[in-house]
């Protein structure tokens, strides 16, 4: 059984790895799926820009800020060149709060 749970977005994200920021995400959308005993998250974005092109692909956190949720172990899966849109999935999703 396949069910859709949650689903949130932001105009923009920042992107860490390895704890330190290496870009921003534009039109960012997350879908978090149920499938097979165990929860999927996938999702889309409208642009990616990046300033360590090499570090981008994989390993990386998206950081909502204006909904406090990190999303960790995301893994860039394609990129349209010209636009720098595409999709990723993603290990975890997580929570902070702002002290």
């Amino acid at each position: 059984m396949i069910i859709m749970e949650k689903t949130c977005g932001s105009y923009k994200c920042d992107v860490m790895h390895e704890g330190k920021s290496i870009g921003h995400m534009d039109g960012v959308n997350l879908i978090q799926w149920f499938v097979k005993n165990r929860y999927r998250y996938t999702g889309t974005f409208s642009r990616f820009v990046t300033n360590d092109p090499n570090d981008s692909q994989s390993g990386i956190d998206i950081v909502f800020s204006n909904k406090r949720v990190v999303i960790k172990d995301a893994k860039i899966e394609w990129i349209k060149s010209p636009n720098k849109n595409g999709t990723f999935h993603a290990a975890k999703i997580e929570s902070y709060e702002v002290v």
